[in-house]
């Protein structure tokens, strides 16, 4: 029997680690896929919020009215934060491709029809505004067209809120995003893995809408959130803003925190992270 040469083992083992390597990429590209569409896909998902009642403290009481222009109005995230402006008493003008989806509030706020990506729009949807959120995310159907959605939409906003001295922007953002003083534990490296392998291009996107808000002058809040779940409020959000406090958040307590921030400069020019409390998640 002839014996394998050191030559002939080397490349056998070489062989078997490269096919190890290969099987792991691949199940991180699954995994990443999976869990990183889901965090961004939870922005712009539609039909009712799940889930049994909230069991904590009721909204604050308004102290100073607000009118609020609402980006994403149509998604999961974005009904949560109407409905949370709703209950606190604010007005609301909300953005719509298909005003009917918003039938249900019809009668309580502003519909402005439109595509985010026309200035045109985003100046009507200002109007009379002095505060804007965006929970703005990726519509599937529009393919390509998604492409640096939300770096185009915040472009026009703050041309917009500059031209009608509007300062207030709250944006709804991926943990994956990376901003300066971040320090994250293993949590918050896996994170920013999966958004890496999983939808490079959306990540992109959302680093590169950071960017514009860290140049421009408006007082913004960029809230960074992992695994978004259409589950309402329970009770307050963990927020940090070194590293993602959890892989989950509920969607009732992203709306809660944001609305919190509208007269609060806590989180000014900042972006924290959000989590959920994982002991008692559901």
């Amino acid at each position: 029997m002839v014996s394998m040469s050191n030559t002939e083992k080397s490349v056998k083992a070489f062989r078997h680690v490269d096919k190890l390597v290969r099987g792991l990429r691949r199940t991180l590209r699954l995994l990443g896929a999976t869990a990183y569409a889901c965090l961004l896909l939870a922005c712009v998902s539609s039909g009712p919020p799940s889930g049994s009642p909230p069991d904590d403290a009721p909204p604050r009481v308004v102290s100073e009215h607000h009118t609020v222009a609402l980006l994403g109005a149509t998604g999961m995230v974005g009904e949560f934060l109407l409905r949370e402006m709703l209950a606190r008493g604010y007005s609301v003008r909300a953005l719509a491709r298909t005003p009917a989806k918003l039938d249900e509030y019809s009668s309580r706020i502003t519909i402005v029809r439109g595509d985010a990506r026309d200035p045109v729009v985003i100046e009507e949807l200002l109007r009379g505004s002095d505060v804007v959120i965006s929970a703005l995310g990726p519509v599937p159907a529009d393919g390509d067209a998604n492409l640096f959605i939300n770096t185009i939409v915040t472009g026009n906003v703050l041309q917009a809120m500059a031209a009608k001295d509007i300062h207030r922007y709250m944006v709804v953002s991926g943990a994956g995003v990376v901003m300066p003083g971040d320090e994250r534990n293993v949590l918050g490296w896996w994170i920013r893995t999966l958004a890496q392998i999983g939808l490079r291009d959306a990540l992109e996107d959302k680093q590169a809408e950071y960017e514009l808000l860290a140049k421009s002058s408006a007082d913004w809040v960029l809230v960074r959130c992992p695994l978004i779940d259409p589950v309402p409020f329970r009770r307050t959000a963990l927020a940090s803003l070194q590293t993602p406090p959890a892989f989950r958040v509920r969607a009732g307590e992203v709306a809660r925190f944001m609305i919190d921030q509208i007269d609060s400069a806590n989180y000014s020019r900042q972006g924290p992270f959000l989590g959920s409390d994982q002991r008692r998640y559901r």
